[in-house]
């Protein structure tokens, strides 16, 4: 069993553990228990994510190079996970903005694959990277605005790594691994906005009047 079905499989588990032991809760509780455990999931994620490239790093290219380019995204990535957890609306929007650059660039990558084979030969896997750095500040932002944060894991999970897939523009695995348990925190996060959004119906509202 390959790295992205181990992760793709326990993400699973966790989301429908969760979703069994609050199935007699209250929508707004199950939605609420959701959102925390998409954030949860993602977090643990990044972290073991974020352990295993710099310890790659530190050792190719190793020593003050390989601090730097640790750095390089893991500070980025920090910065947009506390401004989405403290100015989520002005965090938002930049965050959407990143992600569809990303992608954008994504798709001009995969009309010239040799060009990106031999950046990513040079500069190891930055797709991949670039895919944690935003979902994980996008998970962040899951905890304040479930459906946007929803929708925008769930297009960096999967779209990159489509386009790699369609264009043969890169390597799949590493970017696969990287992709999955966005994708499935995405989903996480869309199914507890449903759920919010479903309890806060008129049919809902009357009743709990009754």
């Amino acid at each position: 069993m390959n790295i992205p079905v181990i992760l793709a499989v326990s993400a699973i588990l966790v989301v429908a553990v969760v979703v069994f032991l609050t199935r007699e809760k209250d929508p707004r509780h199950r939605a609420a228990a959701l959102q925390r455990t998409g954030a949860s999931v993602m977090g643990v994620f990044t972290v073991l994510a974020g352990i295993f490239i710099a310890g790659y790093a530190l050792q190719d290219p190793g020593g003050t190079n390989g601090l730097l380019i640790t750095l390089a995204w893991v500070l980025p990535m920090l910065i947009l996970a506390a401004a989405a957890w403290f100015w989520p609306a002005a965090t938002a929007p930049l965050l959407l903005a990143l992600s569809s650059a990303f992608i954008a660039a994504c798709i001009w990558l995969a009309f010239d694959p040799a060009a990106l084979r031999s950046f990513i030969s040079d500069n190891g896997p930055v797709i991949a990277v670039s895919v944690i750095a935003l979902s994980f500040p996008a998970a962040v932002l899951g905890l304040k605005r479930a459906a946007l944060a929803g929708w925008l894991l769930v297009a960096l999970g999967a779209l990159p790594l489509l386009i790699t897939v369609i264009g043969r523009s890169g390597p799949v695995a590493s970017l696969a691994a990287a992709s999955v348990v966005p994708l499935i925190a995405g989903i996480s996060y869309l199914v507890s906005a449903r759920m919010a959004g479903g309890s806060t119906t008129p049919g809902h509202q009357r009743a709990a009047a009754a």
